[in-house]
């Protein structure tokens, strides 16, 4: 979730103004968050919130009207001034853009024990639906949310093994240190 606020923040400048450099300044003055920020901290609030629909729209709608003036496209930004709660069939990239919290929900546990995807992927599909309820929307931010819940559990297995290899390491030297 960090990681998608910090390059929220510092893709800000660029968004319009794109560059073809890897060179450049992280953090400079102009930059600043934007609506996908916005949206993530509501998406995170809704999960803590019960996960239910109405919390991602509530959050949605409370955190869009704090920050009216975060740069939202058109379609979410008359849904957000409206009493309506329906979604709008967007298949655009917001959904996508927002849906980091969910990937953190998901149990790294579950999956290594039975290979299964944890029931919280749901939170993926349902952040998304209550605006981004075309398929197409929903199937980006399913994949975005995939994506960051894989590079959590390979790290996860990474890093036990090789907390697991270095143990038997010192153990094999321990031995290897008493048979002197």
């Amino acid at each position: 979730m960090l990681g998608a606020i910090i390059g929220d923040i510092v893709g800000s400048v660029y968004e319009w103004n794109n560059i073809k450099t890897k060179d450049f300044p992280l953090f400079c003055k102009n930059c600043f968050f934007t609506d996908d920020t916005v949206m993530t901290c509501a998406v995170a609030e809704a999960i803590m919130n019960g996960g239910q629909k109405v919390d991602f729209i509530d959050a949605m709608k409370k955190y869009g009207r704090l920050y009216p003036n975060a740069d939202y496209g058109a379609r979410f930004n008359a849904w957000l001034k409206s009493d309506n709660c329906e979604p709008y069939n967007s298949f655009g990239n917001g959904s996508a853009m927002r849906v980091s919290p969910c990937a953190w929900s998901m149990d790294c546990g579950f999956y290594a024990r039975t290979g299964m995807w944890p029931s919280s992927r749901g939170l993926a599909s349902l952040s998304a639906e209550v605006t981004h309820n075309h398929p197409e929307g929903v199937k980006g931010a399913m994949a975005t949310a995939d994506a960051i819940f894989l590079c959590r559990f390979t790290l996860v297995v990474i890093v036990e093994n090789t907390s697991n290899q270095l143990m038997t390491i010192i153990q094999s030297v321990k031995d290897g240190l008493r048979i002197i």
